[in-house]
């Protein structure tokens, strides 16, 4: 009789090991390994709602050109007497700076009448700022464009309205 148990005993310890080791690799081919109550819940990521219509062509470009996403979104877009600036948005909340001088419908030609900067930062509700590689400050809100210089020169403001 005693033989009889510990044959017994064997055989279900080595057919639990068999079904044990067949479950691990189910779970394993099908990402599982843990109970629900193991995991911690997520909660699903929020999806991105563009802020508004594309940025010009041209920006979407020259992003794609500096190793950017070329999926940027209108944040700002201002006019002043001579340029219009725009404020653009990726899907992951990265910032870039784009101007062009000239009239309403002169074309953005990018190093000609056009500058692209990264970096941007918000500094407010509706007003942000950038620097350039000289050092110059670029202030943009719904009402104003500033430019501070990084030399001694007065800073350059303009009255701006919202481009409608």
């Amino acid at each position: 009789m005693v033989i009889a148990t510990v044959f017994l005993t064997i055989i279900a310890m080595a057919g639990g090991f068999v079904l044990g080791e067949r479950q691990r690799n189910d779970d394993r081919t099908v990402g599982g390994g843990t109970s629900p109550a193991d995991q911690a819940t997520e909660s699903p990521a929020s999806v991105f709602t563009p802020p508004g219509p594309f940025c010009p062509d041209e920006t979407r470009a020259t992003a794609g050109r500096v190793g950017l996403t070329s999926e940027f979104w209108q944040v700002l877009k201002i006019y002043t007497d001579s340029s219009t600036y725009w404020i653009c948005q990726d899907a992951k909340g990265a910032l870039v700076y784009q101007s062009r001088t000239g009239g309403i419908g002169t074309p953005l030609v990018e190093g000609k009448n056009g500058l692209f900067l990264q970096g941007v930062r918000r500094i407010g509700k509706d007003s942000y700022e950038v620097t350039d590689q000289k050092g110059n400050q670029f202030v943009i809100t719904p009402d104003l464009f500033e430019l501070r210089f990084a030399d001694d020169r007065r800073p350059q403001r303009d009255k701006a309205r919202l481009a409608g």
